[in-house]
């Protein structure tokens, strides 16, 4: 400091204060004092946020751009985004997860802008070859994009105890749920990520990328520059040109998702209206049909209702499950991962064996404690606090949870993008089996999804039909059935499309095409399904028609936006 002048050392004090005062504010509360506060505490709280959140979006940015240059341009415009979309976040007591969607929409557009530079540069001088993609940098961006891929509630935790480095107590603090919850998603994240990650050809899967160390110049370059966009100042004339294009075409595109949010409703209103059409024709036909019928349609119907009530999870072998004491004997700890063996017993080391199968989560809990207070004292299992009486399936110092669900499992085959083998917890519906496969193919034939069933009694499977439309609107969900211990949900292919991108045939074949799917098909009845008359075909094709006119209009504006102005 030999040198510096007096306003300079008062103004770098008052900033070490400042930082030290907000390091242990949460996202939230960092978020609401920079938009209150002065330029020059703005940079303290800022800086803040950086460091914290910082080494996960560099790590994001350089697995997509392999030019350091460009991840820090990346980088920039990120916390620039942040800053001028505060007010559109949702979750603001850990931003984490919404840095990280925002970092690699950054990165990626990054990455587009400069192959267009390369290109340009290209027509005037000969440049070396750009290197591709070791096979570690391509292991690394594809974890980063099924990280991306997963439910918010899942990439969060991700996000800050692989990401970010936090433990699952901190995680727990940050987004302010018990601690059992954080462990049981970051179990079932690993378990998703497994999957989708073998499915591509990347075995050895670890979620959490090696740490980036950040530059005290460009955390100090991008707090300087979210503090001045913060204050108002625009942000071409904070950085340089190619990060204020990354941040404003991001930001573009933010603002133009949320105007195609707006856009649906009118479609859906469109829809209703056919839909009202659809369903008053249908009921001048059943006013038509003779009771018996309507008698027999009522019977079906109730019939395809599911299942009310979830049943608690019940443990069987080979399930994993998480047996975690806080405190215990000295060198004797209980913590990790017990597997349910097949003579249904976990085994705890020291403290000996304990049979779990056929029992729910809270009953192998009492089980647990129960079997520890030969070893422990009542104190200790927190059965006894200061003279106050716990239950042992109540006490907050044994947690026991569900890591791997392999014990009952039901199956998602055909036109889905992601098949196989998914575990039944005891509340997984047609919609949770739908979304865990990735949603179904263009090819999917939507009229003849199947739910297969097993008789308990030995007897032939029960096959029920799923309106898959109808559960995925939410408009009815009569067939959106509870998911059972060998259920099968099968999509079939749509017989009357060809090849593998959703092409049709032409209108003279798309009668004999359902002719023959209903010929193939006879399990599935569709005799009670509306029938499509001449006025409704043409009402359907002028929907369609006007969808498109949407979707045109929406890509032009979109093409606006992104010209240079």
């Amino acid at each position: 400091m030999a040198g510096g002048s007096p306003e300079r050392l008062q103004r770098d004090l008052t900033t070490l204060f400042q930082v030290g005062t907000a390091a242990g504010l949460t996202d939230r509360e960092l978020i609401a004092r920079i938009s209150r506060a002065s330029a020059d505490d703005a940079e303290a709280l800022l800086e803040v946020l950086v460091t914290r959140h910082g080494p996960m979006v560099l790590r994001v940015c350089r697995n997509v751009l392999n030019d350091p240059h460009d991840a820090e341009d990346a980088f920039q415009a990120t916390f620039l985004v942040l800053v001028k979309q505060f007010r559109t976040i949702r979750k603001l007591d850990s931003i984490g997860s919404w840095l990280y969607g925002v970092a690699a929409r950054v990165s990626a557009r990054a990455r587009v802008e400069a192959a267009k530079r390369r290109k340009r540069e290209r027509e005037h001088v000969q440049l070396a070859v750009v290197p591709a993609l070791d096979d570690e940098a391509s292991r690394g961006l594809a974890i980063q994009e099924e990280v991306l891929r997963l439910p918010d509630r899942y990439r969060s935790v991700v996000v800050l105890c692989y990401w970010e480095s936090l433990t699952h107590e901190q995680a727990a603090a940050r987004l302010a749920c018990p601690i059992g919850t954080v462990r049981s998603r970051v179990a079932r994240a690993r378990e998703l990520l497994r999957r989708r990650l073998v499915h591509r050809g990347v075995a050895d899967v670890d979620p959490a990328p090696a740490v980036l160390p950040l530059s005290s110049a460009l955390v100090r370059s991008t707090v300087q520059a979210a503090a001045k966009v913060a204050s108002g100042q625009s942000v071409s004339k904070v950085v340089a040109a190619r990060v204020a294009s990354l941040s404003l075409h991001v930001i573009r595109r933010m603002v133009m998702t949320k105007l195609g949010m707006i856009a649906v409703p009118t479609c859906l209103a469109l829809v209703a209206s056919i839909g009202l059409g659809l369903a008053a024709q249908t009921a001048k036909r059943a006013d038509r049909d003779d009771k018996p019928r309507a008698d027999r349609g009522a019977s079906e119907t109730k019939k395809l209702q599911p299942a009310p009530e979830v049943k608690e999870y019940v443990v069987e072998p080979p399930d994993v499950i998480l047996v975690e004491v806080l405190e215990a004997l000295p060198g004797r700890p209980i913590s990790g991962e017990r597997l349910v063996r097949p003579d249904g017993k976990i085994t705890l080391g020291f403290y000996g064996e304990v049979y779990v199968a056929g029992l729910t989560i809270k009953e192998i809990k009492e089980k647990v404690v129960l079997h520890l207070r030969r070893f422990l004292g009542d104190e200790v299992l927190g059965l006894d606090v200061e003279g106050k009486k716990t239950p042992p399936g109540d006490t907050d110092r044994v947690f026991v949870d569900v890591t791997t669900w392999n014990s009952k499992v039901y199956y998602v085959q055909g036109e889905v993008h992601d098949p196989g083998r998914l575990p039944v917890t005891g509340k997984e519906t047609i919609l949770d089996a739908v979304d865990f496969a990735g949603g179904l193919t263009p090819q999917a034939d939507h009229e003849s999804v199947v739910l297969v069933r097993n008789d308990p009694k030995g007897g032939p499977p029960e096959k029920l039909h799923v309106d898959i439309d109808e559960v995925l609107l939410g408009d009815d969900a009569s067939t959106n059935y509870y998911l059972q211990a060998g259920d099968r949900l099968v999509v079939r292919r749509d017989p009357g499309i060809q090849g593998d991108h959703g092409d049709r045939p032409s209108a003279g074949r798309s009668k004999a095409s359902s002719e023959t799917k209903e010929a193939d098909h006879p399990d599935v009845d569709t005799s009670n399904g509306p029938q499509r008359t001449p006025g409704l075909e043409l009402k359907i094709q002028a929907l369609e028609r006007r969808l498109i006119a949407i979707e045109s209009q929406l890509r032009k504006v979109l093409e606006k936006l992104d010209q240079p102005r």
